[in-house]
C-alpha cells in the first residue's frame, strides 16, 4: 500500500526531503522571508512538517496534537515577522516537493493502481490543507482548534490507514 511506503520514506529520507524543501524555500521567489534564514533554522521549521506527518500516519500522534501543534507554528511564525503569504506558500512547497518525491519513488517501482494513487494523493492534500488552516488559524490570532477539527483530522487518518475515501 502506498500509505506504508509513504511512512516508510519519511522514516528513512526525511533529511532528504526537508533539504529539498529548503531548496525550494530559498529559490522561490514567493517565499522571500524565508530566504534570508540560515540552513539551521530552516531545517527545524521544515523538519517538523514531514516528522509529523510520518508520526500522524503511524498513529504515534493525535490529531488533536497535530492541529495544536500546527497552530502554534502559526503563532510563531508571526512573532518571527514572516508574511502569512510566505508561510502559507511554503506550506504548498512542502506538498509539492513531497509529490515530487514520491512520484519518482513510485515511478521507479511497479506500476501503482491509479485508483489507489488519487486517492492517496487526496488525502495528502486534504492533510496539508488541514495544518495550512491551523497554521494560518494561529497566525491570525484565531482559537485553538476545536474538536471537529479535530475530529477531521481524525477521520482522514482513518481512511489512510483503511484504504477507504473519507467524507471531506
Amino acid at each position: 500500500m502506498i500509505t506504508e511506503k509513504l511512512i516508510s520514506m519519511l522514516e528513512t529520507q526525511s533529511d532528504e526531503l526537508t533539504r529539498s524543501w529548503i531548496a525550494l524555500l530559498k529559490t522561490n521567489e514567493n517565499t522571500r522571508s524565508y530566504q534570508n534564514l540560515n540552513d539551521a533554522t530552516l531545517f527545524e521549521y521544515s523538519h517538523i512538517v514531514y516528522q509529523q506527518l510520518q508520526l500522524w500516519l503511524d498513529w504515534q500522534i493525535s490529531s488533536a496534537e497535530v492541529a495544536k501543534l500546527f497552530w502554534q507554528v502559526g503563532q510563531s511564525r508571526l512573532d518571527q515577522s514572516i508574511p502569512l503569504t510566505d508561510l502559507y506558500y511554503a506550506v504548498i512547497l512542502a506538498r509539492r516537493n513531497l509529490y515530487i518525491n514520491i512520484l519518482e519513488k513510485l515511478g521507479s517501482e511497479a506500476a501503482v493502481d491509479m485508483e489507489e494513487l488519487i486517492a492517496f494523493t487526496s488525502r495528502i492534500t486534504y492533510f496539508f490543507d488541514k495544518i495550512a488552516y491551523f497554521v494560518i488559524s494561529g497566525y491570525t490570532g484565531e482559537s485553538a482548534p476545536t474538536p471537529e477539527d479535530k475530529t477531521g483530522l481524525d477521520d482522514i487518518l482513518t481512511a489512510f490507514r483503511a484504504g477507504s475515501n473519507p467524507d471531506m
